[in-house]
């Protein structure tokens, strides 16, 4: 069987994961970091050597969240947790990691090392804004709707007008969205019955026409 050549170096510097190993004393000084440290703009010698030191790195406004989570995981006796902050690239910039730590402990049972995987998150974490500030937004527009005197519907473009969705505030006409998601109402019955046809008629026009809304 031929041996495979791999560079196990290589591999590691090559992934997004930066493994780090530092101090559990201090400011964490760092005893080894793999070189792909470089995509947040740090040069290794630079961390090895001191002059930056692991908690120099993480944003101030998540080191105490940082430090807490770790002191209870101490206290609980774990050896192992997953956290997500921000850190600041060498230029400064803001970025998000998820972080899976080991905790080492020499022969006496002191905590003497941190072992770190650590992974850029950025990207994950403005999808999740994003959808949150979505939700807000939807959330925002529904209390509006259920306030207000309009009505909303959305119709299938069938016969009688069966109706998919109809806003809460349809209460306050005595129904319950349920009368009309089922089927037991359809769009149409709201209409009185000397006004259907003009309705329809009108309806049919428009869609003929190419019209996008009609009032």
């Amino acid at each position: 069987m031929r041996q495979l050549d791999i560079n196990v170096d290589e591999i590691i510097n090559s992934s997004p994961a930066v493994i780090f190993l530092c101090k559990s004393t201090g400011s964490w000084p760092l005893e080894l970091i793999t070189e792909n440290v470089r995509q947040f703009g740090y040069q290794v010698e630079d961390l090895i050597s001191g002059r930056i030191q692991y908690l120099d790195i993480i944003h101030p406004e998540d080191l105490e969240k940082v430090n807490s989570e770790i002191a209870r995981c101490l206290k609980d006796g774990c050896t192992e947790l997953t956290q997500e902050y921000r850190i600041l690239t060498a230029s400064g910039e803001t970025r998000w990691v998820e972080v899976k730590l080991s905790i080492r402990r020499d022969e006496d049972g002191f905590v003497s090392h941190y072992q770190g995987i650590l992974c850029d998150t950025t990207q994950r974490k403005k999808v999740e804004e994003s959808m949150q500030r979505t939700l807000e937004k939807k959330n925002e527009l529904e209390d509006i709707i259920k306030s207000s005197p309009v009505f909303v519907f959305l119709c299938k473009p069938e016969e009688h007008w069966p109706v998919e969705f109809v806003s809460e505030n349809i209460t306050k006409l005595g129904y319950t969205t349920e009368d009309f998601t089922s089927g037991k109402i359809r769009f149409e019955d709201l209409i009185h019955p000397d006004d259907r046809e003009r309705i329809r008629s009108e309806v049919a026009r428009f869609s003929i026409e190419g019209y996008k809304d009609c009032t």
